[in-house]
């Protein structure tokens, strides 16, 4: 595998909306009102969970399960590798509403895996 260059445009944007705890409906949210992004759910998913995966992939966020929100990080069950990238891509994760497991919400870790 080749050691990465750089953030593409959507992981870059993930990466600063994860600072300070973000649900991913609000990341979609906010990804959306962006003047050069798709403006549905459907259309923003695709690159949303590819983003999403690699940040969790490269060590730069962390994504957590929660039943309730807001909540203590430390009470969040860890959503990582096939279970995320399955999730990830379903647009209802990314749609605010009970209609879910639990609300995945990401967390810049503050460092990256070599």
């Amino acid at each position: 595998m080749s050691e990465r260059t750089g953030l593409s445009d959507v992981e870059s944007f993930v990466l600063r909306e994860a600072h300070g705890d973000a649900p991913l409906p609000e990341i979609a949210d906010a990804w959306r009102a962006d003047g050069d992004a798709p403006s549905t759910v459907e259309q923003a998913v695709p690159a949303l969970a590819e983003a999403l995966a690699g940040l969790v992939a490269g060590g730069l966020v962390e994504v957590r399960r929660f039943t309730t929100w807001p909540a203590a990080w430390s009470g969040g069950v860890p959503v990582d590798g096939d279970g995320l990238r399955v999730e990830a891509r379903a647009v209802a994760t990314w749609l605010p509403g009970p209609a879910r497991t639990g609300l995945l919400v990401a967390r810049i870790t503050g460092g990256a895996r070599r």
